[in-house]
């Protein structure tokens, strides 16, 4: 099957040519943001240990959101067999993010009682070898090809989540709707990751069968997504999305070095 590459709208591709600069293009990256769910930014300065995500994300106003009760708002995204440890269990917690799995389509946090409606990845090293391919499927591009039948039981169910150990902060599961619509903007929003959620996801037959069709749907050849070209997924680019809006998922990793950080984030209050 012919592989399709992501073509980012246009507004949404900058350069930040230094740290003062880049904070003073705040505005044009939340609007990116806003209006199409993306923000690429590559920088023209080293920022090896991605601090620069971290105060533009508090510069536009947004929250940065933890990772867990041990883990701060940057979480590398690389491979670690080491784990980390979880306070819910006292011992070592592996999360998919640091096994070089494929891992399949997701929103980041799926988990949580309000997810993160934006997350940012900053590129320290990517995968030179041909692996941890970044993909992307809009959300509203997957709803359309549903049932009404069960696009009509995912906005009105609400889900046992789990909560996975590594990301624990004080609760095992969460409930929530896996499908929402954006009251100002009528977009589709989506929460998923199938490991997480209970067998069978709910005592409601219309569900059950509205997150098989999800599932089947997802798994299917032809559920390709659009990949990002390497010369935008690249070494010191900072990428923006709308956990939302989009699904992602990455290919199996081959080169081991492969370091992303990533921080999860809430919009302006």
């Amino acid at each position: 099957m012919e592989e399709k590459y992501f073509q980012l709208p246009l507004g949404t591709r900058f350069t930040a040519p230094s740290r003062e600069l880049g904070l003073k293009m705040k505005e044009g990256f939340a609007l990116a943001l806003q209006e199409n769910g993306v923000a690429v930014i590559e920088l023209g300065f080293q920022d090896p240990k991605s601090d620069f995500m971290l105060e533009l994300v508090e510069a536009m106003g947004c929250v940065p959101d933890t990772h867990s009760h041990t883990q701060g708002a940057l979480w590398e995204v690389t491979y670690k067999p080491s784990g980390v440890i979880s306070t819910k269990t006292g011992t070592t917690a592996h999360s998919r993010s640091h096994d070089v799995g494929e891992f399949t389509w997701h929103t980041d946090a799926s988990f949580e009682a309000r997810p993160p409606r934006f997350f940012g990845l900053h590129i320290v090293h990517p995968d030179n070898l041909g692996g941890g391919i970044f993909c992307v499927l809009p959300a509203g591009n997957l709803v359309e090809a549903l049932s009404t039948r069960s696009v009509e039981a995912l906005l009105r169910t609400e889900f046992d989540i789990q909560v996975p150990a590594e990301f624990y902060k004080g609760r095992t599961t969460n409930k929530g709707r896996l499908l929402e619509i954006d009251a100002a903007t009528g977009h589709y929003l989506l929460r998923f990751r199938r490991d997480i959620l209970a067998s069978p996801p709910s005592t409601d037959p219309e569900a059950n069968a509205a997150v098989e069709e999800l599932t089947t749907l997802l798994d299917n050849p032809g559920t390709t997504g659009w990949r990002f070209p390497d010369d935008v997924f690249k070494e010191n680019v900072i990428l923006l999305m709308d956990n939302a809006r989009f699904l992602h998922m990455r290919t199996e990793i081959r080169d081991k070095r492969r370091l992303l950080r990533r921080v999860r984030f809430h919009g302006p209050n």
